[in-house]
Parts: structure tokens; sequence; C-alpha cells
């Protein structure tokens, strides 16, 4: 790249030999990049002359600039560092190189070192350059390895030099020998570390203090040392045996001669407690129709069964709570909605854990709640933004999630300073937002028109349930009036006005619907139906016209106009957040009605687009699951990555359960369903089947004693010839969404339900027009190329008059299920034949996936 040095030189001179040295030196100009992945570009001695050029100020790349293929970027300049920048370095010890944001990860070289790298979007580069480093006077070469996602990215803020900060300088750790944060630490000879890294070429006194304290946070030892921070890493250690099988390291480090001072916190250990389930203290004022199978008292078998237990030890096993802690223990977080995780996470995991009783599963679940609530601060806050910062950005919806988190593990498990630390939350939000003099506006609080902010009234209807304060109700009205509110969201007026979610505040799919879920359990805490009317409004118009065959909507995480429902990966559609935030509504409001429309689209879901957005054989998540193209699966921690499992572990929920106190058969998968009825008496329910791959099941039912009660059967909206007998006794088939039977029942009978399952076409709308999708069952059948490797990608569907067969030895010998079906076709004007699979099962190796088929004759 061709510079003047010269100019470069005596620009940097001019600057700093009038005696006036300035905080930071910006390096404007002219950037070169090239989207060549070529690891030599990190050298100085790289020749990028052939590279095109940005401003600095103008290092944005839009969808129409990005290459096809390849996601990486590199930028490279070349400055002339003046040695009269030494005054600035000697200040502390050590320049840093200061970047902005960039989207989305980056590895960043100094002359050819590797000074720094950063995974986040959200966090704002800093990278320390030492005297040694640094060629006065001369050229030195900046280069960045930028790999971006999705169609955008962008170097956003001032590129400048500066000097160092203590706070860049200095980097504290913690850990122990003997134990780990993961195990309980009472008893065990242990040594404690502190291990403090100083990135300059100077020694520093300071003081080092180190306080250790239970879970109560009662300080059991305290130890206070003046030591010399020599350059690179230095260790200071303290044996101690802990009394407690909980134990919290506090290290405060201050450094005089920088006027700096900075707190560390190290937590290990859990208290293993006895579970003892918490109820609410009030009961909702709206009438429950449908009341869900208590967790424990349920097994699910086969296929569903299978994806429970995948999401158990291939997901919730594997998620590191550590790196969700991170935040909330060292402030700040990693990226602004990190807090958000931990929350989602205790409430996946205390629902699974309700489901199976793993006690595996429950270490993870009290070590981690309990690690959550230790690092509370004493006014409440419970986020992971620095005090400069709190209240801004994510941190109301972090707050959410610690609200949903802590109670559901009151809920499940009954210790006490859960429902502590959440009502500490609910008072400081109280508090700090509403429309008295000296509060804040929540609607200032949060993204997405203050949506993501007011989200906070699903879990403090909940807290208002358990707890019975009625501040956390009148905080939850604050908020339904914050929405009419200067710059508010109007979500009641505009769903009850015009109905239409499309032209909802920004249409933002995920924060308007977690909204919508807050409002229904307002209503049913309150009963009144204004909460309710709007909710109903968005229900109906997402599924007539913004709910895709798989029961997800959305794309560009936004709702889209009348029946868009565009499909391929570029399109971002299906969020995995916004899947499980429309299950959660369906399933209040199935709650409230019993009706079977609630069913359908959970069951829609269930066995399309939420098992299908989790990867069975690695529990890896894609954050959004395209109908055409391949699942991008990962397993980073995202938002979806944390919101799928909890959609995923809600499933026995509605699988089975009470439909104004009768028994009710709603999901049909082999296991067992244990209840009470009449009061007293215990009733088994047994279901053996192989559906989803056929429809003949048989239900046993073994009642403690012999007795009159009614058992209802969910007849599915996509079954053919249904039919049912007790004991060999046909029944008459009269209803169009659940059969009753009514009789006197004792241990032994059998009912058995048969239906068919048909193959329904769907029409590919104005989105796919000409294009067919199958639907077997609950199912959407699909192309998967892996399975097919020597077919076009071109295909079509031969005239309308298919035949499918179900087939065998078809699938990879990892494959996590068992269908497969055979289709006739049209490729490269040849007939032929192809594999399909359930949507849920598919791209499970990578292979890219076609929902929406060409038809030749599509009437």
């Amino acid at each position: 790249m061709k510079i003047s040095y010269f100019k470069t030189a005596l620009f940097f001179i001019l600057l700093f030999s009038s005696g006036n040295l300035f905080a930071q030196l910006p390096i404007n100009g002219k950037w070169a990049y090239s989207f060549e992945d070529d690891k030599s570009s990190a050298l100085p001695s790289f020749d990028d002359t052939k590279w095109k050029t940005k401003e600095s100020k103008d290092l944005k790349w839009e969808k129409t600039d990005l290459p096809a293929k390849g996601n990486v970027i590199w930028i490279r300049k070349t400055v002339v560092i003046p040695s009269s920048l030494k005054k600035e370095l000697d200040k502390t010890g050590a320049l840093v190189f200061y970047l902005g944001r960039i989207k989305q990860e980056d590895k960043t070289y100094f002359n050819g070192k590797l000074v720094g790298e950063t995974t986040s979007g959200d966090l704002k580069r800093a990278y320390i350059l030492n005297d040694k480093d640094i060629i006065w006077d001369k050229p030195n070469t900046f280069a960045v390895r930028i790999t971006h996602w999705g169609d955008r990215s962008t170097v956003d803020g001032e590129i400048a030099l500066m000097a160092a900060k203590p706070a860049q300088i200095f980097e504290i750790k913690a850990n122990a020998e003997g134990v780990t944060n993961k195990q309980q630490v009472n008893n065990k000879k242990t040594v404690y570390n502190a291990i403090i890294k100083n990135n300059v070429n100077r020694k520093v006194a300071a003081n080092l203090l180190t306080n250790f304290y239970d879970l109560n946070n009662k300080k059991i030892k305290t130890e206070s040392k003046n030591i010399t921070l020599k350059p690179g890493d230095n260790i200071f250690s303290i044996p101690f045996q802990s009394p407690s099988k909980f134990l919290k390291t506090q290290y405060s480090l201050s450094i005089p001669v920088y006027s700096y001072h900075k707190i560390w916190n190290a937590e290990y250990g859990y208290i293993d407690i006895s579970y003892k389930a918490a109820q609410p203290k009030l009961a909702y004022k709206a009438k429950e129709t449908f009341t869900p199978a208590l967790l424990g008292k349920q097994t699910i078998n086969g296929w569903l069964g299978q994806r429970l237990n995948a999401n158990k030890e291939q997901r919730l096993y594997k998620v590191d709570e550590t790196a969700l802690l991170a935040g909330f223990i060292n402030k700040p977080g990693a990226h602004p909605w990190i807090g958000e995780h931990v929350g989602k996470f205790l409430e996946a995991a205390c629902n699974s854990y309700q489901n199976n009783k793993d006690p595996l599963l429950k270490i993870k679940i009290d070590r981690t709640a309990q690690q959550l609530i230790a690092s509370q601060l004493n006014d409440g806050y419970l986020g992971t933004y620095d005090t400069s910062s709190q209240w801004t950005s994510w941190d109301v919806w972090s707050h959410k999630y610690d609200l949903v988190g802590l109670l559901s593990y009151y809920e499940l498990s009954g210790y006490e300073p859960a429902l502590a630390a959440s009502q500490k939350i609910g008072d400081l939000l109280s508090k700090r937002f509403g429309d008295k003099p000296g509060q804040l506006d929540i609607i200032k609080a949060g993204a997405h028109v203050g949506m993501a902010a007011t989200s906070v009234i699903d879990p403090m209807t909940d807290l208002y349930r358990f707890s019975g304060k009625k501040e956390y109700l009148d905080f939850c009205y604050y908020i339904t009036k914050s929405y009419n509110g200067k710059n508010g969201p109007r979500i009641i007026a505009t769903l009850d006005s015009i109905g239409r979610v499309d032209k909802t505040a920004n249409a933002k799919a995920y924060e308007m619907m977690s909204n919508l879920v807050g409002l229904v359990k307002l209503y049913r805490v309150t009963n009144d139906e204004q909460f309710l009317k709007p909710v109903l409004a968005a229900w109906k118009d997402i599924t007539q016209k913004r709910l895709y065959i798989t029961g997800t909507t959305s794309s560009f995480e936004h709702f889209q106009d009348d029946y868009l429902l565009p499909a391929s990966n570029k399109d971002n559609m299906g969020e995995g957040c916004v899947t499980t935030t429309w299950l959660q509504l369906n399933f209040q409001l199935l709650s409230i009605f019993g009706k079977m429309e609630y069913v359908d689209e959970l069951e829609r879901s269930v066995y399309n687009h939420l098992t299908g957005a989790e990867n069975p054989q690695t529990g890896c998540v894609s954050y959004y699951t395209p109908l055409m193209g391949t699942k991008p699966y990962r397993c980073v921690i995202t938002c979806c990555m944390s919101s799928v499992p909890r959609g995923i572990a809600m499933i026995p929920l509605f699988t089975n359960g009470k439909i104004n106190g009768s028994p009710s058969i709603l999901f049909y998968q082999p296991g067992v369903y244990k209840t009470v009825i009449n009061g007293n008496t215990s009733v088994e329910f047994t279901t053996k089947t192989t559906f989803p791959e056929n429809g003949d099941v048989t239900i046993e039912v073994n009642p403690s004693v012999s007795g009159k009660f009614e058992v209802l059967l969910r007849k599915p909206y996509w079954a053919a010839d249904y039919k049912l007998s007790v004991n060999g006794v046909s029944q008459p088939v009269t209803a169009t969404e659940t059969e009753s039977i009514n009789r006197v029942w004792k241990k032994g009978d059998k009912i058995n339900v048969n239906f068919s399952l048909p193959v329904k076409v769907l029409d590919g709308g104005i989105s796919y027009p000409g294009s067919i999708a199958f639907q077997r069952g609950p199912q959407i059948l699909v192309f998967d190329k892996m399975l097919n490797p020597n077919l076009p990608v071109e295909f079509s569907v031969q005239n309308n008059a298919f035949e499918m067969q179900q087939i065998f030895d078809a699938l990879p010998a990892k494959w996590v299920g068992t269908q497969a079906y055979q289709v006739k076709v049209v490729a490269d004007g040849k007939p032929t034949n192809i594999i399909l699979v359930p949507y849920a099962d598919a791209s499970q190796t990578g292979g890219d996936v076609t929902t929406w088929i060409k038809s030749n004759n599509l009437k």
C-alpha cells in the first residue's frame, strides 16, 4: 500500500511537539482491505498495494459489498509512530490500540505479532502495545483479520492510539489448587491463588487484600499483603481449608502510583439442598381450563422422548455455567445481553430435572443458582453492567431472565434465598422505574421501542404470585401504561385497533411476543379482559398470515407483510427465541381456554421447528433454522442456544394434562402419565405406540381403585379414519376435537386409538409459487441432500400424483430418527426417487434442506 511516510511522521511530530499532549492520537486515512484469507496478510512485508481501500470512518461492508463465499475480511494500515509519543507511553508504561466495535470477531496483529483477539461484536477493542514492540519513527503495520456473520460487517468507532489505562495494564484472575469452582470445597486442603498480570515492563508496588465469604455473605477469613507486581504473571497464594461447602473469594488490589483500585471475585462450590416444591401464594383469578400434567408424573419415550433426552444430555449437561456466570461475578460481562443466558438455562434445567430427576443435573442447577445469588449486590442489582452503564441497553432484559431462572429454581426447590433474591430485583426495578419524580422511564431502558425492557412484565407477574406483594402487580400496571407513553410501543392500542403484529411497534417478533406472554399472565392474575384482547388479536394475525408450516414465525427477526414467508438461509427465518416464545404463548392460551387450536400450534412447532433447531447428535443449536438450506448449527453461547432448550424442556407440560378436571391425552407419544382424580384416586395411563411412524396406539388405564371418570382423547386435525375402542369394544366417534369416554374404569382397561396419517400437500404461497411441501401427520417431510447425494438441486414432483412409501436401511448409522420415505420426482427430465425425512431430523449431518419442491402440475 502506497503512503507518504514523511507526511505521516510530520503530522505526529507537529501534534506532539508543542508540549500539549493529547489524550489520544486518531489513526485516520485509508485502510487497505481484501476478502482473501491469506495468513501472510499479518506480516509487515506483505504487499497490499493491489488491495482496495476505505477511509477509517467508512470501514463498513454491506451485503452487496461482500463476496458470495467466505466470511473473512483483512484490513491493513501502515503508520509511522513518532518517538515524541513516548511521553504518552511513559505515563502508564504502554500504549493502547483502539478499534471500537467490530462485527463480529477479530484477530489483531501489530508488526506481525498477535496483540489481541475478541469474539463478540459488542465489545470495544483495546489492545496493549509495549515499547519493545514499537518501531519508533519508522513504519509500523496494523493488520486485522475480521470474521463476520450474516450479510454485514463493520469497524465501528474511532481508531486511535493513546496511553494505556490501569484497567488495561493490570489483569486479575483467580484459581484454586485442590478444587475446581464446580466442587464443594469444605474441609479440603486448598490453595487459593490470585493471578495478577502486569502488561508493562516496569515493577509496581501494590497491596492485595483477600476476603473469604460463605453463601450467606458472612466473612470467614481475611488476609492483607504488600506485594510487588513484576512484568508478566504474578501469583499470590493463600492456603485455606474452608468450613463451608460454598466459598466466595474477593481480591482487592490497590496500586497507589496509579491511584488504581480493582476488585476480583471468584466463587466455588454449592450447597446440596433437599428440594421441596414451593407453591404460589396467590391463585390465578381467571379460570384455568387446562391444567398441565406434573412434570415428575410423566415419562415420555419414543421419538419425542429421544429428543428430550438429547436436550438434557447433549445440551443442558454441556452448558458452561462458568461462562454464563462470569459477567455477574465480575462486571462487565462479555457482551450486552450475556446476562440473559443463566436464567434461561435455569428454567430449562429445572423443568428437565422435574421430569427426569437426573442427579447430575441437580448438582448443576444448585451450583448455578447459588453462585448467581451470591453475586447479587446489596441493593439488589443482579446484572452484568458496570456502575456507569447500569439500566442501559439490555440490563433490564437480563434482570428479566434472572427472575425467570430464580423463580423456576424456587418453585422447584423451595430454596428461600432464591425468592429473596428475586424480591430484591423486584424492589430495585420498582424503585428505579416509574412515572414519579426521580424515576427512570422503562421505555428508554431497552431496545426495540422499549419492548426489550417492558418484557420484564412476564416474570414480574410470577413474582407477584409467589410473593403476594402488590407492588409487583403495580409495576406490571406501570409497564402497560408505559406502552402508550412518549416513544412507547403502543402494543395494546395498536393490536386492539388494527390487529396486525407487523404494524405494531417495530414488528420485532421475540420482544413483542415476550410482552404478549406477560400480558396473558397479567390477565390470568387479574381477570381483566383488556390484557387478553390484544393477545388474541395477535395470535389470530400470526396463525392466519405469518406462520410457517413448521410452527415458527418472522424473518430477519421481524414480522413481515401478509403471507410473506421467505425461508432460505439468507432470510434469517425462524429465530429460535421466537419459536420458543411462540410455544410459551400458546401454552398460556391453552391453560386459559383448553382449546385444541392451541394444541395444534404447540404440536406443529414441537414436531418440526422447535426440535429441528437443536441437533440431536451434538446438542448444537441453529440461531435461524431455514426451510431451504443448511441448518447452521453452532455450539457457542447465543440467545437462541439458550432459548431452544427451554422450549424443548417445556414439552412435557402439554403432552398430557387435565381439561376441566378430566385426564386428557393430547400428544400420542409412548410413555406413562400419572395423575389424581376426584381428589384421592390415583390413575396411571401407559401408552404404547410407534407414533409418529404410524397411528396405532394402546393406552392402558390403571386406577388405584375402580371408579367412574371421564377421559378425553384428542382427535388431531390431520388424522384420518380415527377409531376408538375400549377393551375391544368400539366407541362412537362424533366430536371434531376431543373424544370423551366416561365410564367406570378398572385396572387393566385398555383404550385402543387407531388413525391413519395421510400425506397432505401444502401450497408454497406467494413466497414459493409453483412449489409444494409434504405434511404427514404433524410432521413436515423434506429433502436432505446428504441423503440424496447424486441428485441435482433442482427437481420437481411428477404430476402432483405422487407415490410415497416408507423405506428402511436408508439412513446413516448415527442418524437420530428412524423415518424415511421414498417419493418419485423428475430430475434432469427423468423420473427418479428421492428420500424424504422429517424436517426435525433433517440436516443433522450437514445436509442441505429443501422443503418447498417445484411441482409439475400444481392445481
